[in-house]
């Protein structure tokens, strides 16, 4: 009873820490946000000139005016599977037992997960380090450190497709003594195809900007692709922070001692209304979300730069 009381109790301060919209460990890397520290999700960059001029520094010479043109083009992508990563590590006296250790703890949770018909395609094992662990010992009135055994790290992959399955894995996990759920990668479809459709649309909204332009008395005549960038972002990386707190303040003469603070993360979708054009747009479940953003150079004018001569 004693033994299924603490599997529970450790499962759910598991869930609590690692649970971000399916997130994983990695999103603040496995730690209780520090207070004062945020999590910014990762942006699409893109450079701001929009004029370029080719301009001498000798007067009276030939100076070509040219005007960039963008396209900034937003999608969210269907969602075909999941890939969960766990984190494992064992320790011994000798690798063979650290070795034996990490093996009988993947099986038996391997074990626990087939019923879910998750199958052995589905998973896979990456060994990542074996590396001698040290402690010290006090001697006297010197430390000293001595080599106290061997670790192993190995990441376990598990490929689902429901992601409701996740909330079955993770306490079977627990119960096998994982506790690392470092991330989840979202399997999508084709990316070859999803830029090609981007590329097109931005091809549409630079002709539709040109035209607007042409209106204005403004001719512009093509000359080259300036910027060509497609992206895509993991839910993992759309992530904030959030602190749901308000601290006073004390006199300087006096000893705070700080309470343990809530601090969680939240998903953050990139803004529909900062590009040109939208193609699918996310919904209520975290998606991966891809950029396409391609800038056109085209020339405007020329003419000849005047220096005027100074007067005596």
């Amino acid at each position: 009873m004693r033994t299924a009381l603490r599997t529970l109790f450790l499962f759910l301060i598991y869930c609590v820490a690692a649970f971000a919209q399916e997130g994983g460990n990695r999103i603040n890397q496995g730690q209780q946000l520090p207070q004062g520290k945020d999590i910014t999700r990762r942006q699409p960059t893109y450079p701001s000139s929009t004029t370029d001029s080719v301009v001498s520094d000798q007067p009276n010479l030939l100076v070509t005016q040219y005007q960039f043109v963008d396209a900034k083009v937003l999608t969210s992508l269907e969602t075909k599977g999941y890939v969960a990563v766990f984190g494992l590590m064992q320790e011994a006296d000798k690798v063979s037992d650290a070795n034996k250790k990490l093996q009988e703890q993947i099986n038996t949770f391997l074990q626990s997960i087939a019923p879910l018909g998750i199958r052995s395609d589905d998973t896979y094992v990456d060994f990542v380090t074996q590396e001698r662990v040290y402690d010290t010992v006090v001697k006297s009135s010197s430390v000293r450190e001595k080599s106290s055994g061997f670790q192993i790290k190995e990441n376990l992959m598990i490929r689902y497709k429901d992601h409701l399955l996740l909330d079955r894995i993770v306490p079977l996990a627990a119960q096998a003594g994982i506790f690392d759920l470092i991330k989840v990668d979202y399997i999508t479809e084709d990316l070859g195809a999803v830029r090609a459709r981007m590329t097109a649309e931005s091809q549409k909204v630079i002709q539709e900007k040109v035209e607007a332009y042409t209106k204005l008395g403004i001719k512009l005549t093509p000359v080259s692709i300036a910027v060509e960038s497609f992206d895509t972002f993991q839910p993992a990386e759309a992530y904030n922070s959030y602190h749901a707190f308000e601290t006073g303040s004390a006199a300087d003469n006096f000893r705070v001692v700080e309470q343990r603070k809530n601090s969680t993360v939240y998903f953050e979708a990139l803004s529909p209304g900062k590009f040109d054009a939208v193609l699918t747009p996310i919904d209520l479940q975290p998606r991966v979300q891809a950029t396409y953003f391609l800038r056109i150079k085209y020339f405007v004018s020329e003419h000849t730069s005047v220096v005027a001569e100074k007067t005596s």
